[in-house]
């Protein structure tokens, strides 16, 4: 059986591993009656490295068997959709002595009480240095911690970002693995893959945690390079106060995602008030669609809240999702997603400007590469019984369209490093938008979508402007134009 190898339920039964075959990547996802006894009885998994268990439902059986053994290899662990609670997280898979690095929890019931146990149990110690220059890559650190009783290595030196899907990760260990020697560890422990640095990559999106358990995870860890939490509710203590509503918000965030506060973090995934520090207030279930019955009470919080986050204060990020973006604005949250990109052309000019006196200098470390890719995660809205969203007109037939993940946000699968646009030689903006699974290219200066939401005006009228309309003409008029790539996402009427 061949290290790399898709399991079912089937190849178990027909094909039982041998003593030695020794699995490095599994893939289980969505096989909901998969019989976890099959794997307590077999060391088919004890040296994996890449183990995913999304959606496979029997939380009982994989906490035993995560449980039964220590899994030196583990590295990468995703465990998506199975309905787990705090009291069923596998807190013993977590205690790996920070090798673990990469860890799925989304589309789970976990609150606040999970990041509690994450920091305890899965992340490295806060990186702590002197000043830090904002523009470039951190300079080699040799300042390592080792363990005499584990063969592990852990120190603050950078580390690449690593890949975390299941075709990256393949295409990684195909290209640096010895898959023809008889060892069971085909990487070396030096190899970036197995460094053992605590969580770098972390999904948390549609749980239960509040904006209080997000910022506590960004405060206590400065290690975090991917992160997704998506929208969480205001912690009940924060002034968005309007009877029988919910606030929707991350509030008071910024300052922890700041260069000064050392955060490495380079691909994100938050509420859009991390940028516009407006709140997202429904009357129950988010999920169940937006009524904007709210939204201009909703902006006239936002008016009186503290600072709010840009893109220059951390050049390290280079990809950016905000989430539950209103259709609909009064005209701040437009001004506020306007000035945002401003601040990205402004980055981007710094980071230009960088790059130029840096070829005079070859001593320089590298260069940071700023913001290179904005998306924008449109709220599912409704008003009554009608939902309200885009219908596609134009030439393309809409099966030709690039078919997105449907469940869920990824981070981008491709996890080539971007260059410079200096280096590219500049280029222009890019602009793109999809309706759930459909994307569209838009030219510069067309658009090729109709609105149903033109016939209708939202609850609180006519006179609210149409967030992504304005976002068009704004690319059309921008100057200096951002380079960097603009990424719509709206829901479609079904």
């Amino acid at each position: 059986m061949s290290r790399f190898h898709y399991l079912n339920q089937e190849d178990l039964e027909i094909n039982p591993a041998s003593e030695d075959t020794q699995l490095m990547l599994c893939s289980l996802t969505s096989i909901p009656l998969l019989d976890t006894s099959l794997f307590l009885s077999t060391p088919l998994l004890y040296n994996v490295i890449y183990l995913d268990l999304s959606n496979t439902r029997r939380i009982e059986g994989w906490t035993r068997f995560l449980s039964s053994r220590v899994f030196d290899n583990l590295r990468i662990l995703k465990l998506r959709g199975l309905r787990l609670t705090d009291q069923a997280i596998p807190g013993d898979t977590l205690r790996t002595w920070l090798r673990l690095w990469s860890l799925d929890l989304r589309d789970n019931s976990l609150t606040d009480m999970a990041i509690d146990i994450l920091l305890a149990d899965a992340f490295a110690p806060l990186i702590r240095r002197g000043p830090i220059e904002s523009l470039y890559e951190d300079p080699p650190v040799y300042q390592a911690r080792a363990d005499p009783n584990h063969s592990y290595f852990l120190n603050d030196s950078p580390v690449p970002l690593r890949p975390d899907t299941t075709d990256t990760f393949i295409k990684y260990v195909k290209a640096h693995a010895d898959l023809k020697g008889d060892s069971s560890y085909v990487l070396p422990d030096r190899d970036p893959m197995k460094k053992s640095t605590g969580l770098t990559h972390l999904y948390l999106s549609d749980n239960k945690f509040t904006s209080k358990g997000i910022r506590k995870v960004l405060e206590f860890s400065n290690r975090l390079q991917v992160l997704d939490v998506g929208t969480v509710p205001a912690n009940p203590s924060f002034p968005y106060i309007i009877p029988d509503t919910v606030p929707f918000c991350q509030p008071d965030t910024a300052p922890f995602l700041h260069w000064q506060a050392g955060s490495r973090i380079e691909k994100l995934r938050i509420h859009h008030s991390i940028v516009t520090q407006i709140p997202t207030i429904v009357q129950g279930r988010l999920e169940l669609g937006y009524i904007s019955k709210h939204l201009r009470k909703a902006e006239m919080f936002g008016k009186t809240v503290p600072p709010r986050f840009t893109p220059l204060e951390n050049n390290r990020l280079t990809s950016l999702t905000l989430t539950d973006i209103p259709l609909k604005s009064t005209g701040l949250t437009i001004r506020r997603l306007n000035n945002f990109l401003r601040h990205c052309a402004e980055q981007e000019q710094t980071l230009l400007s960088a790059a130029r006196r840096g070829v005079r200098n070859h001593r320089s470390p590298p260069l940071l590469l700023g913001l290179r890719k904005l998306r924008l995660e449109f709220i599912k809205e409704r008003t009554g019984a009608k939902e309200i969203g885009p219908s596609v007109s134009g030439g393309q037939d809409a099966d030709e369209f690039q078919e997105q993940s449907m469940g869920g946000f990824s981070f981008f699968a491709e996890e080539k490093k971007l260059m410079s646009p200096l280096l590219r030689g500049g280029e222009s903006g890019g602009w793109s938008a999809s309706w759930n699974s459909k994307e569209i290219s838009l030219a510069e200066g067309g658009w090729s979508a109709s609105w149903h939401s033109k016939k209708s005006s939202l609850a609180e009228g006519a006179d609210l402007k149409d967030v992504i309309e304005e976002l068009k003409i704004f690319r059309q008029r921008e100057q200096p134009r951002w380079g960097g790539s603009l990424e719509l996402v709206v829901p479609r009427v079904r």
